[in-house]
């Protein structure tokens, strides 16, 4: 999900240059569309708290936000070789397009999974375990 946030910062850095898009094989209308809902999200906001919304670079404020709405959806590493969700102990595998590289990080969280003869998690981002007590407790137990 980190990636397709830095597409998007990408995407504005470039000043939603349509021929950039073309030569970074990037969907235009698609990135538009993402800019079009990010300015009526800040809309909605701004009317609704009467201030602006502020951006961050911080990879950390940025996954744990992440974490706090996907909570349910976390998987650790289990010693038999697969990853298995917490509350349901649901083997997963990480699909094999995911480019991701184990660096003795073993939590993490999962937007989308695609099922076959395994079941593949797609869209993962590294988490700390501590973050699941934080931005969950009432689903998570210690």
């Amino acid at each position: 999900m980190l990636t397709l946030l830095n597409v998007y910062k990408f995407f504005e850095e470039n000043r939603k240059s349509k021929s950039i898009c073309k030569e970074n094989s990037l969907n235009f209308h698609v990135l538009s569309q993402a800019n079009n809902i990010l300015n009526k999200l800040k809309s909605l906001y701004c009317k609704r708290y009467g201030n602006a919304l502020k951006s961050t670079n911080n990879d950390i404020s940025i996954r744990k936000c992440l974490t706090s709405g996907l909570f349910f959806n976390a998987a650790y590493y289990h010693h038999s070789g697969v990853y298995k969700t917490f509350r349901d102990n649901f083997d997963l595998n990480i699909h094999p397009q995911v480019y991701w590289c184990q660096s003795g990080q073993n939590m993490f969280y999962f937007h989308e999974v695609l099922g076959s003869s395994q079941n593949f998690m797609k869209d993962i981002c590294v988490i700390e375990s501590d973050w699941l007590l934080e931005e969950a407790p009432h689903y998570y137990v210690k």
